[in-house]
């Protein structure tokens, strides 16, 4: 995820779950202590740009929104430890050794944040990367 303050400078974050609600709000676990500077751009820059990427197919979209908000999100730890064990197979799947796959993201401290999706775009490598999908 990347976010950005109010100077302009860029902050990348790796989310620990996200998940579009039936509200059409898209809810993020960010972990901490990771996360700190994104979670501090965010409460006085709420946009921001989503990757979500499939490591063996390098499948990507990015999903952009403008009115990022601290939430309360019930039942994200079970998405985020879901969600590590999945990358982790995943990073293993492309190569990463197995002792190092799961330390890509801590899973003990979470803030949440929704946003309104945007527009997302096709990021995966290939004729289509940029091409704007919503």
């Amino acid at each position: 995820m990347a976010t950005c303050d109010e100077r302009g400078s860029l902050e990348l974050t790796r989310a620990a779950a996200a998940r579009l609600g039936d509200d059409g709000l898209l809810r993020v676990a960010l972990p901490l202590p990771e996360s700190r500077r994104a979670i501090w751009n965010l409460d006085s820059n709420p946009v921001l740009a989503l990757s979500l990427a499939l490591p063996t197919t390098y499948r990507t979209l990015q999903v952009k929104g403008r009115d990022a908000r601290r939430i309360e999100w019930p039942g994200h730890q079970e998405l985020t430890r879901a969600h590590g064990a999945a990358f982790r197979e995943q990073v293993i799947a492309v190569g990463v050794p197995v002792a190092l796959a799961g330390l890509f993201l801590s899973l003990n401290r979470f803030e949440t944040f929704a946003f309104t999706p945007t527009e997302i775009h096709e990021q995966t490598p290939g004729h289509g990367a940029g091409l704007r999908v919503k």
